[in-house]
């Protein structure tokens, strides 16, 4: 990528974040899906929006300049969605201020997955079978799109997630997982004043539950936890007969599920309140993206490369899940934080470092002509 190019990267740039984009809004992202069909149309690259079975999201899209490949050489991995409601934009309009650009999504993920298309516009198509998935709902757990994700991963050789590198410029080499649960509560009304005596608070037991895995946070391992009271009764003069919560662990070890379970176990089969009973709904389940076998060969090359280019690369154990836990699951060579450097990520101060944009095209573009030059 050429420094001439990055005018055009910002105007582009600027036109998907003016498109406001949360998850729920499927029109907002229906209209960034729309830009990217055009963009590809004018890379000659093809399209297919894949279906996501759902009225609560909008559809995925696959792009790729061989529509009919039986495996990819790579799969870039973005996302369309943000966590802003419609209406912030008003607020937060795009501003260039010298290096610091701050708009809406701008780094996460819109500049990503904006940086796969310049990408696959200097590389030469002939040699490779490349696809970019953009996500339509990464932002709420890409609960939908999971299957497709794996079944691109399954028959690529390597997977590049375009999320932001982060604010150092470091790149991401492992992903804790994530064990989400439901929790319903069930008591007995009673009037506060009156008789409570009569009543089984659901939300007392929900209460005791949050304080109770609050002391199960174990650092040194690397399980945490984190909850989220979703109902807490209907009236200050009413002993709540329901109460619900969203747990949620992240995790490096698959120890820590099992450990999970057992809690959950203990807890729930032992009320805090005599009468309140439970369940549990699993939400989501990702396993952590640590990969022990391609992931150095994988890191030394970005190192070597960048060192001959004199671009400093750096790594970063996140906490945070990507799409790359999804690819990573199913065996497919998986890095991550490969968009553009930034901070600020789920805040209105969102930002992007313009002078990343150039040097990191050129990294990656430089890497895949070493990686396929070298076996693994």
């Amino acid at each position: 990528m050429r420094n001439e190019q990055l005018k055009n990267f910002l105007t582009e740039l600027k036109e998907l974040t003016d498109i406001e984009s949360p998850t729920h809004c499927i029109e907002g992202v229906n209209q960034v899906t729309q830009w990217f069909i055009k963009k590809a149309e004018s890379l000659g690259l093809s399209h297919q929006k894949i279906a996501m079975n759902s009225d609560k999201v909008a559809d995925c899209l696959l792009i790729t300049n061989n529509p009919n490949a039986s495996r990819f050489d790579l799969l870039f991995i973005a996302h369309m969605d943000t966590v802003f409601p419609v209406g912030t934009g008003e607020k937060v309009p795009f501003k260039l201020d010298g290096n610091h650009l701050n708009a809406l999504g701008v780094i996460d993920d819109k500049s990503g997955a904006l940086l796969s298309f310049y990408l696959l516009q200097e590389l030469d198509l002939t040699r490779y079978n490349i696809a970019i998935y953009l996500n339509s709902h990464e932002e709420t757990g890409s609960i939908y799109a999971k299957e497709s994700i794996r079944e691109y991963a399954r028959k690529s050789k390597y997977c590049f997630v375009m999320e932001p590198a982060r604010e150092d410029g470091s790149m991401v080499a492992t992903r804790k997982g994530l064990v989400t649960y439901d929790i319903e509560f069930y008591g007995v009304a009673a009037h506060a004043g009156n008789n409570p005596q009569k009543g089984r608070s659901a939300l007392v037991e929900a209460a005791n539950f949050v304080v109770e895995f609050s002391k199960l946070n174990d650092f040194d391992i690397g399980h945490t936890f984190n909850c989220l009271i979703t109902h807490g009764g209907t009236a200050h003069n009413v002993i709540a007969d329901f109460a619900s919560l969203t747990i949620e662990m992240r995790y490096k070890h698959p120890s820590s599920v099992d450990y999970f379970e057992q809690q959950l176990k203990r807890i729930l089969e032992n009320p805090f309140v005599e009468g309140v009973t439970a369940k549990k709904i699993l939400v989501n389940n990702e396993a952590p993206m640590i990969d022990e076998v391609y992931l150095p060969k994988l890191k030394k090359i970005f190192d070597e490369v960048g060192q001959s280019m004199q671009i400093p690369t750096k790594w970063v154990d996140a906490g945070g899940l990507s799409d790359g836990n999804i690819a990573a699951s199913v065996g497919c060579p998986t890095i991550d934080g490969l968009g553009p450097t930034g901070g600020n990520m789920h805040a209105k101060t969102e930002y992007m470092f313009v002078d990343s944009v150039v040097p990191k095209c050129n990294l990656i573009l430089a890497v895949i002509e070493k990686l396929f030059q070298k076996s693994m």
